[in-house]
């Protein structure tokens, strides 16, 4: 009787959350996927009042290198907001386009280890910040700590640590707005230690800079937090328990497995939207007054896990919740953690343009490509963002369609993948410098289009040349091998060209890899034009023909007269791949040809051929990287009906334009 009424019960329970969308999602793997170097278990408790958190937290750290290591390295991002000259701030005028100076003692924040202990030993006493980035005493964004002992190859060493900190007003991502608040990088964490380039073992543990994002190690999170009772919480992972204190507070005890940070969000006001796909669950917080356009997120993730799945690999983690911060708290949104997203829209969004869709996909397609492909960000950040914007613009123009997938009003569309592609090829300089290059070397202007979206266009280009079946392949594998694991920009060269090995052309196969590699770890430009067509009648033949006296035929030009018509093209670029060359006679018939690319000027010439009316290269625009389309094709009749056609259009935006001007005033 009790095993039927289990079995009715378990039955009721599973239909029940079914038809209902949600449930609370297990945090326990049935196996680790990862290797678990650093593992966290922190009790905070947050003083609203005077926004600040005291905290215990444990460290369970695996030596997984073959060395002994003789200190810890923590980062401590919180110091970075402590004063003007911390390495993220100084030198800056603001951050986001806000001045972060003129404010209060209290709205500064910063972080202190106040004891770290080990085995029962004290370490404390030699606890000290290090600069070996750039020497700037006055930054304290990483924090050593001597060990009285080394830890050896394969040992597991748990450490101790009471910690406090001030959260910092807003600057950037972490901190609070009013009474909104988010909490990332916000505690010590270790940095990886590992073998760098000239292969020595040493911690990867880089001073935080405006460049920079983030690196670590994966491992599991058991994170308890009290707080006031008047707050809704989202968090990375999944929610274990929760617990009234009865004096104003809650205390929650979430936990997160096999990643590499953890973050979590508070706000009075939240709504909360729920829902599943397959077996995870997906949870929205959202302010009231964007409540609205909670579907629109949650219809964009949805079908980004279904994308990622069938194109990339399948989705481990048994939550994803997205954060949509209040306008207020603007500047903790539009970034990306483990099994948490923070995004960012308006009231009113227009739902033909489809931004905030674009941006929530992009974030979670992170989860990918920093998460479980766990790249670093600081020293290889094309690895991540570049990766992420290839699949943002797959899979937006999926979803709406392309040629209109980021914007459809009143006749004028862009999809998402045209944007990327114009961010970079509209820069003023295309030629500032390589992607493969660390965050820190870039400037404000150069970062995100060459990060991201040459970045995005190089891949894009590859998968037009290869298809995308065979793109999938290549992506696929990459994804495969080095989940949970810390790869490099070699590590996914050395898949490409596998896989690129298998091709029967093996010139087509090089010329791929080439371009890939000159594209991603070099500054130069690619390309071409069409600069002249031309169809000339040349005279007839007159004059004596032949090779000796006994049999020379003389001419008078009476007989059809030839025609000789030519395209003229050019590389304009300083890096050359091979390309097709459309050419369209007068009778509708065309002829393609291949150029090599090399020269810089090449002409083909055709002999009593109907008149050339145009030429183009890359007739299937598969080579995306090209940075001025425009001039790749030539016509003799331009179409009088697509002029018009443009023209109707813009004449339709500035009226409207006008007519809005005239409403504002």
């Amino acid at each position: 009787m009790k095993h039927h009424i289990s079995l009715f019960l378990s039955v009721f329970i599973l239909f029940f959350l079914k038809n209902n969308g949600f449930s609370q999602c297990n945090a326990h793997s049935s196996q680790p996927l990862s290797a678990r170097t650093a593992n966290y278990d922190i009790k905070l408790t947050l003083d609203e009042a005077y926004r600040k958190i005291d905290a215990t937290q444990k460290v369970e750290f695996t030596n997984q290198s073959p060395v002994p290591i003789s200190v810890l390295r923590f980062y401590m991002y919180f110091n970075s907001f402590k004063n003007t000259q911390s390495t993220f701030l100084k030198g800056a005028v603001n951050v986001f386009g806000q001045s972060f100076t003129d404010r209060k003692a209290e709205e500064w924040g910063w972080i202190e280890v106040e004891k770290i202990g080990w085995a029962g030993v004290d370490l404390s006493a030699g606890k000290h910040y290090v600069q070996l980035d750039d020497g700037n005493v006055g930054d304290q964004s990483v924090l050593e700590v001597p060990l009285d002992k080394p830890i050896l190859p394969g040992e597991k060493a748990v450490f101790d640590l009471k910690w406090k900190a001030q959260i910092p007003k807003t600057i950037a991502r972490a901190g609070y707005s009013k009474d909104f608040y988010l909490l990332c990088h916000w505690f010590p964490q270790l940095g990886v230690f590992e073998q760098n380039l000239i292969g020595t073992w040493d911690w990867n543990c880089y001073q935080f800079n405006r460049k920079n994002e983030f690196y670590a190690d994966f491992g599991n999170y058991e994170i308890e937090i009290t707080a006031a009772d008047k707050f809704v919480m989202g968090a990375s992972g999944c929610l274990l328990s929760e617990k009234n204190n009865g004096n104003g507070t809650i205390t929650r005890l979430f936990r997160a497995e096999d990643v590499i940070d953890f973050a979590w969000s508070i706000y009075p006001h939240f709504t909360e939207q729920k829902d599943r796909w397959k077996d995870v669950q997906i949870r929205l917080l959202i302010p009231p007054e964007h409540a609205n356009l909670g579907n629109r997120y949650i219809s964009s993730v949805k079908f980004a896990l279904e994308y990622l799945e069938k194109h990339v690999g399948k989705y481990p983690y048994p939550s994803i919740t997205i954060i949509d911060p209040p306008f207020h708290g603007l500047r903790s949104g539009l970034m990306e953690y483990p099994t948490l997203v923070t995004v960012g829209t308006f009231y009113g969004a227009p739902q033909n343009v489809r931004l905030m869709e674009s941006l929530v996909v992009h974030e979670f397609a992170h989860q990918f490509f920093m998460e479980m492909v766990a790249s670093n960000e600081k020293e290889e950040p094309w690895l991540d963002e570049g990766f992420v914007t290839y699949f943002e613009d797959r899979i937006i123009d999926a979803q709406f369609g392309k040629k209109k997938s980021l914007i459809d009003v009143w006749g004028f569309r862009l999809d998402n993948q045209e944007l990327t592609r114009l961010e970079y090829t509209k820069m003023q300089n295309p030629r500032e410098g390589a992607p493969a290059r660390p965050g820190w070397m870039f400037t404000d202007k150069t970062f995100k289009p060459l990060i991201y979206s040459k970045t995005a266009t190089t891949l894009r280009t590859i998968e037009q040349l290869v298809g995308t079946e065979k793109m999938d392949n290549i992506i696929k594998t990459y994804f495969e091998r080095w989940k949970f694991k810390h790869p490099r920009g070699r590590d996914f060269m050395a898949v490409l060209k596998e896989k690129m090995a298998s091709e029967k052309d093996s010139v087509f196969a090089q010329n791929v890899v080439n371009l890939f590699e000159k594209s991603i770890y070099g500054a130069i430009v690619l390309d071409y034009s069409v600069r002249s067509i031309s169809n000339d009648k040349l005279p007839a033949p007159q004059g004596i023909f032949g090779e000796n006296s006994s049999n020379f035929t003389a001419k008078d030009g009476s007989e059809k007269p030839q025609t000789l018509s030519t395209v003229e093209i050019s590389r304009n670029g300083d890096w050359f791949f091979p390309v097709e060359l459309l050419v369209s006679f007068e009778d509708g018939t065309t002829e393609t040809l291949h150029w090599s690319g090399e020269e810089g000027v090449k002409v083909f010439e055709f002999v009593n051929k109907p008149k050339i009316v145009s030429a183009q290269i890359d007739p299937l625009q598969k080579i995306s990287l090209d940075i001025d389309l425009n001039n790749n094709s030539l016509t003799l009749k331009p179409e009088s009906l697509s002029a018009w056609k443009y023209a109707i259009k813009a004449i339709f935006w500035i009226q409207n334009l006008f007519q809005t001007l005239s409403f504002l005033s």
